[in-house]
């Protein structure tokens, strides 16, 4: 879990991906239209080469009114863009489109849009057949399944046609890109004295946490959402009046944060650009969080008590390691890990028989941002049999600076590691990047200063672990015995975990986790399973940071020793609790089934 400013991509290629269906037949019997092409339109085809008119009078069959049945506007939420509109289009035998690009000057000023922000999205509703084609920035898209759609931006041209027998459905859509400033917002709900609009229309605040927060916006639960890192300004500019603070100091405020605490020692600097990491023993009386001093602010400044006011987040044990805040209710609820949901199609890829197939490499280890643990794991793996993703040259010198403990000291407690360490970080520097699948450009503040730069990339891009194949993950972590996680952070005293580690239990692998201590302790409290049958995993007790280090790296060398048809009968016996946590999870991640509440109504 990252900052979403740190890990927003502006994709510069189509994207497509897949959607659960939840129509059947209903988009057969809407009321389309077929309407003549515009003179300007047929123009600019019989420019294009397209000389008979007879061919391109007409355009595909439509349906584009402004009341959606309730089952198509839930198509929107794949897309994530803000002020969508979409309609649906039918294709007959011989409706041929040339390439065009999507006109969005009405959708622009209607919508007060730049026409540079704005993407299309394409959703199909029924299965591919023969003669029906999709082309798209001159890549033509065949064989997709109902549900699989594609996302690209407005500017791009797009063209389709149906030569086939059977008539061809999509649902076109458009809509302004959701910039993560957008969502760095302060989203309020029900709050005196503040608007729930236009910010709380995000389709991802309103689609997948207010389900979850209060399905039947009923008045009394009062609530923000806090969905980015920092101190909260927006909270500086909120004033109440008497009645606003009567109504908080009676019916309390809940305040979700959405992101992980920018936690500081008081009176020093962030150690890691917008977070601290600690060296151990942590000096929790001097502890602090930007977050939270923004919320005491806020407090005192409307006279609310504080007591009234509770944290949701996802820190394990936040309120004995914050105690400064002693006044505020602080508990830990992890709004981030409760809007998770599955792998899309996972069950497609872990089939009856993906546990037989043979192991060609111990571990699987995905790293994308930059810190600290990371790099001295990744330096620790380079060159063994893995799959492993890192993306930064660094010498051993670069490792140790700034380094959280002192790392010398593994030279006398712990020689073998210690020696993996320097023999591989010669590997990693001669053959870094590491890819697993495919480089992206991702936007980065590259101001931080703590992000080494990557010659193979422009500035303010790094790869990131996004992967458009159809198959996603699926092939790398059939072929791996373990998956090594490298969460968000590592040298604090609050346990925290996301999607990262989630990711293997989906796939149905063991994991070894580099995370804060007692985090898998945190993970067990959540129902699921870790494997401490198979090893020891005492690593997650242990506070001093480089001792826990140096512990995982230690289980990890023993299992990359170990010949891979030992491991495979190692996992054969982990599968009760590999199928425990997949239960788990998926159970962990369903929506609540708001329907046919007042909000969705």
């Amino acid at each position: 879990m990252t900052s979403l400013r740190k890990e927003y991509n502006i994709n510069t290629e189509t994207e497509r991906g897949h959607f659960g269906v939840t129509w059947q037949t209903e988009h057969k019997h809407l009321p389309y239209t077929r309407s003549e092409l515009s003179t300007e339109r047929r123009k600019h085809y019989h420019d294009l080469g397209y000389l008979s008119n007879s061919a391109i009078k007409n355009s595909v069959e439509e349906y584009n009114e402004p009341t959606m049945p309730l089952w198509a506007t839930d198509m929107g939420r794949v897309f994530g863009l803000f002020d969508q509109s979409l309609k649906f289009i039918r294709l007959s035998q011989y409706d041929v489109i040339p390439p065009h690009d999507v006109s969005v000057t009405d959708y622009c000023i209607e919508n007060r849009a730049d026409p540079d922000d704005i993407m299309i999205g394409i959703l199909m509703l029924e299965d591919w057949k023969p003669g029906h084609l999709l082309e798209i920035d001159g890549t033509p898209h065949t064989n997709w399944k109902q549900g699989d759609w594609f996302k690209f931006f407005a500017n791009r041209p797009i063209s389709y046609a149906n030569v086939g027998k059977k008539k061809m459905y999509m649902v076109q859509l458009m809509g302004k890109e959701s910039y993560v400033g957008q969502l760095e917002h302060l989203f309020p709900f029900n709050v005196p004295n503040t608007h729930d609009k236009p910010e709380a229309t995000h389709p991802f605040v309103q689609q997948s946490i207010m389900p979850l927060l209060n399905p039947r916006r009923e008045p009394h639960l009062i609530d923000m959402v806090y969905m980015h890192n920092g101190y909260i300004e927006r909270l500086d500019d909120i004033t109440h009046d008497e009645q606003g603070i009567n109504s908080i100091n009676s019916d309390g405020l809940r305040i979700w944060l959405f992101e992980p605490m920018c936690c500081y020692y008081e009176g020093e600097e962030f150690t890691q650009g917008f977070y601290s990491e600690f060296e151990f023993p942590e000096d929790t009386k001097r502890m602090r969080s930007v977050e939270l001093d923004s919320i005491a602010r806020y407090a005192h400044r409307n006279l609310i008590n504080p007591k009234m006011i509770t944290v949701l987040t996802g820190e394990y044990g936040v309120e004995k390691s914050f105690s400064h805040y002693s006044t505020l209710k602080l508990e830990c609820q992890d709004l981030y890990l409760m809007t998770q949901r599955p792998i899309v199609g996972l069950d497609t890829l872990i089939k009856k028989d993906f546990h037989k197939h043979q192991f060609k490499k111990h571990f699987i280890s995905l790293n994308w941002r930059f810190t600290k643990h990371r790099q001295i794991l990744a330096n620790f793996l380079a060159g063994e049999n893995g799959y492993l993703s890192w993306y930064f040259k660094d010498s051993i010198d670069v490792v140790k600076d700034n380094l959280y403990f002192d790392i010398e000291k593994w030279e006398k407690q712990s020689p073998q590691v210690y020696k993996q360490l320097h023999d591989n970080n010669i590997t990693c520097q001669a053959n870094t990047p590491y890819i697993v699948d495919k480089p992206s450009d991702v936007g980065i503040d590259s101001e931080l200063g703590i992000w080494p730069q990557v010659e193979e990339y422009k500035d303010g891009q790094t790869p990131s672990l996004y992967n458009t194949k159809e198959t996603m993950l699926g092939n790398f972590y059939r072929d791996v015995f373990v998956d090594i996680v490298t969460e968000t952070r590592f040298a604090q005293s609050c346990a925290n975990y996301s999607e990262k580690v989630l990711q293997p239990m989906q796939y149905m692998k063991p994991f070894i986790l580099l995370a804060p201590p007692h985090t898998l302790k945190y993970l067990k409290e959540a129902g699921y399973q870790t494997f401490n049958m198979f090893w020891d995993e005492n690593y997650d007790t242990i506070e001093d940071h480089g001792e826990r280090l140096k512990v995982i790296l230690e289980l990890i060398q023993s299992i990359l020793h170990k010949p891979l048809h030992e491991l495979h009968q190692t996992y054969e016996k982990m599968m009760p609790v590999l199928e425990h946590n997949k239960k788990v999870y998926l159970e962990n991640t369903q929506l609540p089934n708001y329907r046919d509440t007042e909000f969705h109504n």
